[in-house]
This record gives structure tokens, C-alpha cells and sequence, in this order.
């Protein structure tokens, strides 16, 4: 950890972005007994889907999947919570609606991190909340959600479906999920397309209550990410511990520095933070 910290503090010497630290063991398929969060009437709470595709996801698979946000008799769920808490007061001081999460390199775990991180802004009840799987060349959010989906954003770019086809609500109040199913070779092409912009335009102006979260590629494989991150408001890197050179961390950051990156979340680490021991 200290490796990755020095490679930060080196790559951000201008900004003020913080560092968000996920246990290693988020990653491990264990199902203990589940309990989620109750609502009131007030708010969102009461949201029927008329158009969206509703499929019955059990809280026990989600745990099995590594969604584990909503599970309060874990306390390594606390982590994402907290990533929420901190993750929603940026967002709202800065009147932001789109979160775009990547990481350097395939394999640190961004996927499973914005799928947690989604779960637990659907607990809070005054706003919805919408998972966009971006990574076209390599789409995972539907395994994560056991949606086993047919169609997804590559099949909507390429062809002349309505959204409400390809939207999933995985049994979860007010969390939908625009799934990616299929390799899209041509992601960039596809990124860049009008009907992107489009999508990414009626989707930031359609509710003003919506948080979008964007799971996007890494960041040194395609340039997908950047070409994505000009129409998103705030980014999350996601690094995992003891894994990332620092050579990879430096280039990351200086190609998507600016006042858009919240911050990095440290993932997989060995010590987990003091307060889930609370």
C-alpha cells in the first residue's frame, strides 16, 4: 500500500482527490444470513416498473456474486456505504448526476466496486439510481446481477431498440440496470456515436433524482474512457493493492486529471478500514 500511496501522492501533487480503501475479502463468495435496509413510504420507495424489465434477483445470490452492500450483518459492506456517503456529498456540492468508475488495468475489481457502490445509493430513499455497463470489449455487470441478460447497450447502439428493452430491475428498489452483453470490437466508434450522445443527454436530463453510475473499461487498454469523459460529470479509479506499478498509476492519472476525479479507491486491501470494527 505504501508503493501504491507514493505513486499517487507522485501522479496528484496539484489535486485533491482521496484515497478509499475496500478489504480484500469483498471479493471472496461467502452468504451469511442477509438483512437489507427498510425504507419508509416516503421518498422513492414505493416505485412500481411498468416498462423495465423485472427479474427476481435473491439478495442471497447477489452476496454470492460479491454484492454485498446491502448486507448489515457484514461488515465489510459498511465500506460501501461509506464510499456512498462520501461519493454523494461530492456529487451533490457539485450539482453532478454521472459517475464514471475504471481503473488502470483489467482485473483490479471496478466492476464489482460499481455494482456495490450502486447497490448502496439505491438503499438511500431520495433518489433513484441507474448502472450503465460501458465496458463494451468486456461486459460484466449482468453476471454480477445474475440478470442473465440477451440484450444489451451494444445491441441499443447498433440497432433501433427503445431503452425500456434492454433496462433491468434486478428485484432491487430503485436501482435499474442498463446491462452490456456481447464484445463490441468497435467500442470507441460506438462511444462516439450521435446516438450516445443522445443517450447520455436524455439520460442526465430525464430525472433530476437519478444518479447514473457508468462501469467503464480501464483506462490504459482502449481509449473508450476518454472518449466517455467528456460527457460525464465525476470519475472514481479503482487500484488494487500491491498490484498496480506505478508507472501505470502515474499515466492513468495524467491522462484523466482534472476537477472530474473525485478520487481512488484502494481495493483488496490486506488491513481493513477501522471503522467497519464499529
Amino acid at each position: 500500500m505504501d508503493r501504491i500511496q507514493k505513486a499517487l501522492d507522485k501522479a496528484k501533487e496539484a489535486q485533491n482527490n482521496q484515497v478509499f480503501d475496500t478489504p480484500k475479502e469483498t471479493l471472496k463468495n461467502s452468504v451469511p444470513n442477509v438483512q437489507v435496509e427498510k425504507g419508509s413510504s416516503k421518498g422513492f420507495d414505493n416505485i412500481a416498473y411498468t416498462e423495465t424489465k423485472v427479474v427476481d434477483v435473491s439478495l442471497k445470490e447477489l452476496v454470492a456474486n460479491g454484492v454485498i452492500a446491502g448486507q448489515y450483518d457484514n461488515q465489510q459492506s459498511a465500506v460501501f456505504r461509506m464510499l456512498r456517503t462520501q461519493v454523494l456529498q461530492k456529487m451533490r456540492d457539485n450539482d453532478w448526476n454521472t459517475l464514471a468508475i475504471t481503473s488502470p488495468t483489467e482485473g483490479e475489481g471496478k466492476s464489482l466496486v460499481s455494482s456495490n457502490l450502486a447497490m448502496a445509493m439505491a438503499m438511500e430513499l431520495n433518489q433513484t439510481v441507474l448502472l450503465v455497463d460501458m465496458d463494451l470489449r468486456n461486459p460484466s455487470i449482468s453476471k454480477y446481477f445474475n440478470l442473465n441478460a440477451k440484450i444489451g447497450l451494444k445491441d441499443y447502439l447498433e440497432g433501433s431498440l427503445k431503452l425500456s428493452d434492454v433496462l433491468i430491475n434486478p428485484s432491487v428498489k430503485r436501482l435499474v440496470i442498463l446491462p452490456g452483453v456481447g464484445r463490441a470490437e468497435n467500442s470507441a466508434e460506438l462511444l462516439s456515436s450521435p446516438k450516445m450522445l443522445r443517450l447520455i443527454s436524455d439520460l442526465k436530463s430525464q430525472y433530476d433524482s437519478r444518479m447514473i453510475i457508468f462501469d467503464m473499461p480501464p483506462v490504459l487498454q482502449s481509449d473508450d474512457v476518454l472518449l466517455a469523459s467528456k460527457y460525464i460529470d465525476g470519475m472514481l479509479l479503482v487500484l488494487e493493492d500491491g498490484k498496480n506499478k506505478e508507472a501505470e498509476i502515474v499515466k492513468t492519472m495524467q491522462l484523466i486529471e482534472g476537477d472530474s476525479l473525485l478520487g481512488t479507491v484502494l481495493n483488496k486491501v490486506e488491513k481493513p478500514p477501522i471503522h467497519q470494527s464499529y
